[in-house]
């Protein structure tokens, strides 16, 4: 047998390749263990870098909602920005309720069971606010008038012994901020009627004051007052002979400014224009036989406690009577005196007026007038006297007189109760002595009438 001996050249060939296979072997792998390693090491910091990016959006989120919760235009003392606020003249804006607890409020709320949390139970207040359940409604009251009589038959007067005279519905609200609109409905045993219905303008150029509708006619003072508001029973006779029953009260247009004339005093001039259809008083016979009025008022006061008011009417239209101007003229001088210090125990007011009637309908002009004082010596009560007299429109050589005598207790601001003695010369001939008897009272809210 030949033996086989390897060269030690070949052997040391031999080891080289096997250095080189070994080094392109394993070299890949070592290679791809430590790129697997670094791509581990890689994806985990990409993860932690979107979720530190997540959480900041997150935080942007929650801090922009604060932000718009601030700027919340509803939340208390926050205003909208400048841009966003719109001139809106009909909005009514309603008083927000007392913060102040409702007594009793806590107890009701339910309380929490263990298994749902506080912040899950809504507790509703019910309760009603008065402010915003008549923002959009009008003020309105009713007021009833109640008048009694005794004594002689009145045989120029029909009076039943006992009735609700009148009964006077008043809706009153502001339109907008540069009006108001007030409606008095009248309610008598011959029915229901309009007796005023107007929308004053209160902020019209150069201080003027305008109403437009169906309204009492600025003449005098008599005239200008509601039933309710009088200081007696009836109205005086020259108001009823001479401006009809139901006063002058016409649709028309109605124009006044107050003008400041210096020395404590204060002027009013007042000019109307009227439909012309007034009954008893005015009718008219074409379209343009309108009625026009005129009115100088001026007021000043005498001291802290008293004031003087002195008026001047002039009214022209179409007599009902015949074709023919009717002119009607007055003058009425008003004394009030209040002291401050005890104005709720005493006060004194007195009135005049004086009426001329004439125009080319009437031969002869003819007069009359009405003076009255009423004095508060109580809380509550009042006592006063009125004279009247009046000559007739159709002979001025006749005339009727009158004097009457009321006490008035009033309880309140809402109710008052009056009676008065009244003793009436018809045409000199006929005399009539009478006691009336007078219940007032009220309900709602009624404003204040013209002073």
């Amino acid at each position: 047998m030949h033996s086989f001996q390897r060269d030690p050249a070949d052997h040391r060939v031999s080891l080289t390749l096997f250095a080189v296979m070994f080094f392109f072997v394993v070299s890949p792998l070592y290679a791809d263990q430590a790129g697997s390693q670094s791509n581990v090491s890689q994806q985990e910091q990409i993860r932690k870098l979107e979720k530190q990016l997540d959480e900041l959006e997150a935080t942007a989120v929650n801090i922009r909602r604060t932000l718009e919760a601030l700027k919340e235009p509803n939340e208390p003392g926050m205003q909208p920005a400048p841009e966003t606020i719109a001139e809106d003249l009909t909005r009514v804006e309603a008083l927000e309720p007392s913060p102040t607890p409702t007594p009793g409020l806590a107890a009701a709320a339910p309380s929490p069971t263990p298994d749902q949390p506080t912040d899950a139970i809504d507790i509703v207040d019910n309760s009603a606010v008065p402010s915003v359940s008549k923002v959009f409604n009008p003020d309105i009251s009713v007021i009833g008038n109640f008048i009694g009589k005794a004594g002689e038959a009145n045989p120029f007067e029909e009076r039943s012994p006992a009735a609700l005279d009148e009964v006077e519905v008043a809706l009153e609200a502001f339109v907008d901020p540069y009006a108001k609109a007030k409606f008095f409905l009248s309610i008598t045993q011959e029915g229901a009627e309009v007796e005023e219905g107007f929308i004053n303008f209160i902020t019209l150029p150069w201080e003027l004051n305008a109403r437009v509708g169906k309204m009492k006619a600025t003449f005098g003072k008599v005239n200008t007052l509601h039933p309710h508001s009088l200081p007696w029973v009836d109205v005086p006779l020259v108001v009823s002979e001479y401006l009809g029953d139901e006063g002058l009260i016409d649709a028309g247009v109605s124009v006044s400014r107050l003008i400041p004339i210096g020395g404590n005093f204060l002027l009013e001039g007042t000019a109307e224009i009227f439909a012309g259809d007034v009954e008893g008083v005015f009718e008219r016979q074409q379209p343009n036989d309108l009625f026009y009025l005129g009115h100088l008022k001026l007021f000043r006061d005498i001291t802290d406690n008293s004031n003087i008011e002195l008026g001047g009417s002039l009214a022209r239209g179409t007599a009902a009577e015949a074709g023919g101007a009717r002119e009607l003229s007055g003058a009425d001088i008003t004394y009030r005196w209040k002291p401050l210090e005890r104005s709720i125990y005493r006060s004194f007011i007195s009135r005049t007026e004086v009426f001329v009637h004439g125009g080319d309908a009437f031969e002869e002009e003819a007069g009359g007038f009405y003076s009255s004082a009423d004095y508060q010596f109580a809380r509550r009560w009042l006592a006063g006297l009125r004279l009247d007299h009046v000559q007739h429109l159709d002979d001025p050589s006749v005339s009727d007189r009158g004097a009457s005598l009321t006490l008035t207790f009033r309880p309140s601001e809402f109710s008052s109760l009056r009676t008065g003695f009244r003793r009436t010369s018809y045409a000199g001939d006929v005399d009539v002595n009478e006691l009336l008897f007078q219940v007032l009272f009220s309900i709602g809210a009624h404003g204040a009438h013209t002073f």
